[in-house]
C-alpha cells in the first residue's frame, strides 16, 4: 500500500531541561551518532514509504543539519525524497504553528502535491521500531477512516498519554487527553494512518473553522461522525 509519511518534530520539552534548550527534542541524540528522529525515518523507509514530510517550528537548525543527507534512511532524491518544512511568514504575529493539524495544513501543497492513496503521521521523538506496512493493511482491512495506533498499558501510569475507549472490535469510542482520572488503560501512540484526500478535507474544513488541533479538532470532534 502506497503511502506518504509525515513526522510531526517537536520542539522544546520542559521535562528534558537544558538538552532541548539549544536542539529540537527529535534530535536529540540517542546511543551516540543517532537522533530520535532517525527510528521515525527508518521505520517509514523500512514499510516501503519513501516520500516523508518533516515538519517543525523550533530549533529547526539542529534537525536541517542532521537530515541534510536522505541518504541515511535510503529516500529518494525525485518524485519521492525528505523534506523540512518550518512554518510560513504570514505576519510577524503568527511566525509559527497554531496546533498540530495547522502545522500539517500550512503545508498542505506537500499532500495535494502528492498520488499516494494513504498517510502516516507519526512523531519524530518516539524511539521504537514500528512495522507500518503492517498498520495500513490493518487500515485497509478494517475500512477505515482513520486508525489510531495504541498500546495496553495495563498496570502503568497513562495520565501523561491520550486515553483511548474501545468497543469490541477495537473502534474508539472516546479519547482524552492526559486524564485525571483514566477510563482505561489503552494509550494512544501518536501514530496515525488516514486517506491523503480525507485529510486534505478535514485540514481545510478545519481552517475554515479557526481549528487547530488534531486530536481534538479531528480524533475527538469527529469520533461518532467517521470510523
Amino acid at each position: 500500500m502506497k503511502a506518504v509519511g509525515i513526522v510531526l518534530a517537536g520542539g522544546k520539552r520542559n521535562a528534558l531541561g537544558a538538552l532541548t534548550m539549544q536542539r529540537n527534542v527529535a534530535a536529540i541524540p540517542v546511543g551516540g551518532s543517532y537522533r530520535a528522529i532517525d527510528f521515525a525515518l527508518s521505520n517509514l523507509s523500512n514499510s516501503g514509504i519513501k516520500k516523508v514530510a518533516v515538519i517543525s517550528q523550533h530549533n529547526t537548525r539542529s534537525l536541517t543539519d542532521h537530515i541534510s543527507s536522505s541518504k541515511w534512511w535510503g529516500f529518494g532524491r525525485k518524485k519521492t525524497g525528505l523534506f523540512l518544512f518550518t512554518p510560513h511568514m504570514i505576519s510577524a504575529e503568527t511566525f509559527s504553528y497554531r496546533g498540530t493539524a495547522d502545522a500539517i495544513y500550512q503545508n498542505i501543497d506537500f499532500l495535494k502535491k502528492s498520488n499516494e492513496p494513504y498517510v502516516v503521521i507519526v512523531s519524530g521523538e518516539q524511539v521504537t521500531k514500528m512495522d507500518f506496512t503492517k498498520l495500513i493493511q490493518y487500515h485497509v482491512d478494517k475500512n477505515a477512516d482513520i486508525t489510531i495506533m495504541c498500546k495496553n498499558m495495563q498496570g502503568e501510569d497513562v495520565k501523561d498519554y491520550g486515553v483511548v475507549q474501545l468497543d469490541q472490535e477495537n473502534r474508539m469510542l472516546e479519547l482524552e487527553e492526559k486524564p485525571l482520572e483514566p477510563e482505561s488503560a489503552t494509550a494512544s501512540l501518536g501514530v496515525y494512518v488516514l486517506g491523503r484526500e480525507l485529510l486534505i478535507h478535514l485540514l481545510e474544513e478545519l481552517e475554515s473553522e479557526a481549528r487547530y488541533n488534531f486530536v481534538s479538532d479531528i480524533l475527538v470532534r469527529y469520533r461518532r461522525k467517521l470510523k
